[in-house]
């Protein structure tokens, strides 16, 4: 994307002044992108990770199936949670979408959108957010046999005999970075090639706020954490 133009917050209001920065994230697919996202709420306090999925409706929820992630409907979806919550300067949107479900065209118009406002962010995996899973545990992508979204949801969920866990992908979070980065072709254009993913440049940006003492507690102590709590929750029957 090109040159960005400024002038899209010119000054924040003193009741929206804050000490931390927000990543506030569009994306794709049902349960398990938002679900990933928000663990790292518990990154650091320099930030705060909010998934715009979560702010919809049941009814919107089944629009947004229906319409299958047409560009209006995301940017009417982000513009709805600016005019709840609102945005400050050092505030970020990230709309983190898959290949797979967009046409070119469709895509070009997100883009041009984001290339408009300064903090507005597009990331793409091609063809799915499980090629961004996959860089977590492994660092060579071709190696994979996945030719489909639905081959690499299999894939990713083979990686352990208990199947898909998301903390187990989170602890290593720093690796699909670099994973990412080194297999990405292209790092000036917006639009990986396929099994290439851009999800790295969303966490560039958030371990960018944080310290390495953080990533590390995050990592050794809170996920494992969490880890344990969800496990339990899921294992404890529910009271009627």
């Amino acid at each position: 994307m090109g040159h960005k133009k400024r002038g899209y917050i010119r000054d924040t209001p003193e009741e929206l002044v804050r000490d931390y920065k927000l990543f506030a994230i569009t994306c794709e697919g049902g349960k398990r992108e938002p679900e990933y996202f928000k663990v790292f709420e518990f990154l650091s306090r320099k930030i705060k990770v909010d998934v715009i999925e979560n702010w919809m409706t049941d009814n919107e929820k089944q629009l947004r199936l229906e319409d299958k992630s047409a560009p209006k409907w995301v940017l009417d979806r982000a513009m709805k949670y600016i005019e709840k919550i609102g945005l400050i300067e050092e505030d970020d949107l990230w709309f983190v979408i898959d290949k797979d479900n967009w046409s070119d065209a469709q895509i070009r118009q997100l883009a041009a959108y984001c290339d408009d406002y300064p903090n507005w962010h597009l990331v793409i995996s091609n063809p799915c957010f499980e090629v961004w899973l996959f860089f977590h545990m492994k660092a060579d992508i071709a190696s994979s046999d996945s030719k489909c979204c639905a081959d690499f949801k299999t894939e990713i969920t083979s990686f352990d005999r208990a199947g898909y866990n998301r903390f187990m992908f989170i602890e290593r979070f720093q690796d699909a970075i670099a994973n990412a980065k080194a297999n990405d072709s292209d790092t000036n254009h917006y639009l990986p090639k396929w099994k290439e993913t851009k999800v790295y440049q969303l966490f560039d940006a958030i371990v960018a706020k944080v310290s390495n003492v953080e990533i590390k507690e995050f990592i050794s102590v809170k996920v494992p954490e969490l880890r344990r709590f969800y496990t339990e929750e899921l294992r404890t029957p529910k009271r009627k």
